[in-house]
């Protein structure tokens, strides 16, 4: 990973509704999670333990307690030296709505791309729990040469239709399908499926382009899984990056 520009965005506006009713006063990300430690905590240190210190968290449903949160126990970084964690809520910077899907949180927010001009922007979801280092899945993105690169593991086959399912051939993404009703299986192991679990590492010139073609279409759901990375597979170079749990040394997570 070297000493590379690198922004990391944590999306962290979801509703949480299978959560529910713990997330009735909160966003999921702001659930609590061990005493007094919350939700948005993993990735949080999972990316400050990565080296990660350019950091922009974007909130939009219930989020006074997650700012909270933010603002009382990770106060620990001065600008002054470049390092930061940011909020940064839905405020309707582009037009007259609120942020309408991941990638939409993105696009309105493409001003602090276009500023900053990272090298790599790291993109991860703000209410998953578990434990990875990031410099492993940038690496392998740098050594790819890789336009994207998705974090992934193995779930039994007849859970993955509740997730974005992939089929990879030598670790390039050659199909994609969110929440498919005949999931893919993995090549190695007919018994389970590779899903996305929603990390992203991509160069910056191909997320400005892809959020913004996809800001332009209006059948579109502007939603990573749903809409960005469907639309890349065979003309970008999409790679897979298999998730290594730190703890167990073995493919899994605790995603909730």
């Amino acid at each position: 990973m070297g000493n590379r520009n690198i922004t990391t965005f944590i999306l962290a506006g979801g509703k949480g509704e299978r959560l529910y009713p713990l997330t009735k006063d909160r966003t999921k990300p702001a659930v609590p999670f061990g005493g007094i430690y919350r939700i948005i905590d993993f990735p949080l240190s999972n990316a400050i333990n990565s080296g990660l210190r350019k950091i922009y968290i974007f909130t939009q449903y219930k989020s006074l307690s997650l700012h909270s949160h933010i603002r009382e126990g990770w106060n620990i970084f001065s600008r002054e030296l470049g390092e930061f964690i940011d909020l940064i809520p839905a405020q309707q910077r582009i037009g007259e709505e609120w942020y309408q899907g991941t990638a939409d949180s993105v696009f309105q927010n493409i001003n602090i791309l276009e500023d900053e001009k990272p090298e790599l922007i790291l993109i991860l979801s703000g209410d998953q729990v578990y434990k990875m280092d990031y410099r492993r899945i940038i690496n392998a993105h740098l050594e790819k040469k890789a336009d994207l690169t998705i974090s992934v593991f193995e779930v039994p086959l007849k859970e993955a239709h509740r997730f974005g399912v992939l089929r990879i051939e030598n670790d390039r993404v050659v199909e994609f399908k969110e929440k498919p009703s005949e999931p893919i299986t993995d090549p190695s192991n007919p018994e389970v499926a590779l899903i996305s679990m929603g990390i992203y590492v991509f160069n910056l010139d191909i997320l400005i382009k892809r959020v913004i073609e996809d800001a332009k279409r209006i059948d579109s759901s502007h939603d990573f899984g749903k809409d960005i990375i469907p639309s890349m597979i065979g003309r970008d170079n999409v790679y897979a990056f298999r998730f290594i749990d730190e703890n167990k040394k073995e493919t899994n997570t605790g995603a909730i």
